[in-house]
Parts: C-alpha cells; structure tokens; sequence
C-alpha cells in the first residue's frame, strides 16, 4: 500500500508540474518553474568556486613553491562533445560487458612538465571498502586502480584497447595513468604532506553517472539559451575553507567544474570569464549563495574515502 501510495504521490507532482507548466503565461514564471526543474543538485554560487580557486593556491601551491603558476596552466580543459560521447561509451560498455559502472573519478595526475591534470575513469562500487573503486579493462582483464594507495605499480604489459581512461589528450593506457598518479603523488601530495601533516589526502574525485550527464545537460541548454557557445567542460583544482561546518571535508582539496568556450573558462550565464572573476575579486561582490545564473559543479565524493570518526 505504502509503494503505490508513493506513487500516486510522484505521479501528482510530476502532473502538478507539468500543468503549471502549460497554464504559466507569465515569462518570469516560466522562468522561474524552469529554474527548478533544470539545475544540478550540485551546482555552486561563483562565489564559492572563487573562494575553492583561491584557497588553492594559497594553501597548497603556495605551500610547495609553486606559488607562480598561472590561471592558464590551472585550467585543465576537456571538449563538452567528448565527455558527453565518453559517458556514453561507458552505458554501452556497462551493458556489454555486464559490469555495474556506477559513475565516473576524476584522477588527480601530473604531467612530465610538472603541470597537474586529470584523467577519467569508470568506477564500480566496492562494497567490502565501501568506496567507489575506479577500474579498467586491458587484454580481456579487469584491472582495479586502487588510488587509495600511495604509489600504483605499472603491468608487465598494458595497452589501451577499451578506451576507459579518458586524459585531456584522449584515451590512455592503465600504465600511463600510473604514471600520471604517481607523478602528482612525488610532485604534490609529498611535498606538502612534508609542511602540513593531514589524516589524508585527496586523490580523486568522483560523480554519479546520472549527476554527470545532468550538467552536461544543463551546459548544453544554457548554451542555447544565452548563445555561450559552450564547447567544453574545464576542471580546476580547489580546496574547501577549514570550516568544522563542512566536517570531512573541511580544508580538503577538491575540484570543480565550470563551463568553457574556445578554450576560455566561462562561469555564469552571462558569459564572464572566470579568470576576470578571480583577479578582479568579483567573487567579493557576488551573493555567496545565489546559483541562479552559475556554471560551476562541485560537492563531489572524495577519494580516498576520509577516515570515519
């Protein structure tokens, strides 16, 4: 009785919606209802994804020297069209090869340059860790990336051959991305893990499926509405506030989303570029929690899991 009660009650609001929909004539309504129905869950206010930009520099690259980085080397760019066709590939590969892909990490790495980046890969649910564990398959194997451990060591043979790590120059094999990992693992968790004693250290961060296509969705829409011409998805680094409010996840280093077109990152609906935002100090000006017009995505899951208290 309880079940179909529920229903009842889901089919009530979607009809409720859907006539307020239809018998709205007012644009700002309209507007409004739209609003509801359409943004992410975790969408930020360009305030706060100002203030992740900000605390990362000043507590971790300002911490290992790397203080004079740019925002250009910080932008980590990927094309809206790949994510979407990677997200994709992944349903397809779920189903062929019968294995619950529950979502997608974004892999903290370094490149030979010393510049940090990401790469995608899918993930399966570990039940006995109780964590997202991030996976590949190579030569017919299933091959775990356990990035809860400190260094990954490399297969005697890799290759890639199922496209499912996705790097910002394409797909990569389960070797290279050791590298990646184990680069950014000597390159920055080392040598700020040598200043700043921490219980653990961030290394990936992962969204669901579903959150994942919503906001290449939202991208997508908002684009169209506004004329953006968004192409691309850019990820930076950030870092939460110390905060007790925040719990685990204060002073916890993150990464966050934000919309891009020829390659220059784009934080609201109307097309301000979010390098202006930072070094204007827009962000000072901005209602903190209003996400009415943001580009940005944030709130992922962190990885490894922090320690339970």
């Amino acid at each position: 009785m309880k079940k179909k009660m529920l229903s009842f009650v889901s089919l009530g609001l979607v009809c409720v919606t859907f006539f307020l929909s239809c018998m709205t004539k007012n644009p700002d309504e309209v507007e409004q209802l739209d609003k509801i129905l359409e943004v992410p869950e975790k969408i930020i206010s360009n305030h706060k994804a100002t203030l992740l930009f900000k605390n990362d520099h000043s507590t971790r690259l300002t911490k290992i020297g790397a203080e004079k980085i740019g925002f250009e080397d910080k932008a980590i760019h990927f094309k809206l069209e790949t994510i979407t066709n990677y997200i994709t590939h992944l349903e397809h590969s779920a189903i062929a090869k019968n294995i619950p892909i529950t979502g997608i990490s974004f892999v903290f790495g370094a490149k030979t340059n010393g510049k940090r980046t990401i790469f995608l890969m899918p993930t399966t649910r570990n039940a006995a860790l109780d964590y997202q564990e991030s996976f590949t398959v190579e030569n017919g194997q299933f091959l775990t990336f356990k990035r809860i451990d400190q260094v990954l060591s490399p297969k005697q043979l890799s290759r890639n051959d199922e496209n499912l790590i996705l790097a910002t120059n394409g797909y990569v094999s389960f070797n290279e991305a050791v590298e990646l990992f184990n680069r950014y693992e000597n390159q920055y968790i080392k040598p700020f893990a040598a200043k700043v004693a921490k219980e653990y250290y961030t290394k990936a961060v992962w969204y669901s499926l579903k959150e994942m296509k919503a906001y290449c969705t939202y991208l997508q829409k908002k684009s169209s509405d506004h004329n953006l011409a968004i192409s691309g998805i850019d990820v930076f680094f950030g870092v939460y506030n110390t905060d007790p409010n925040l719990e685990l996840k204060s002073n916890a280093q993150t990464i966050f989303l934000t919309a891009s077109s020829q390659k220059t990152s784009i934080i609201d609906i109307e097309g301000n570029k979010f390098k202006t935002v930072v070094q204007n100090d827009f962000y000072q000006k901005i209602d903190t929690d209003s996400t009415d017009e943001s580009l940005a995505f944030n709130m992922g899951q962190l990885s490894p899991p922090p320690p339970k208290k």
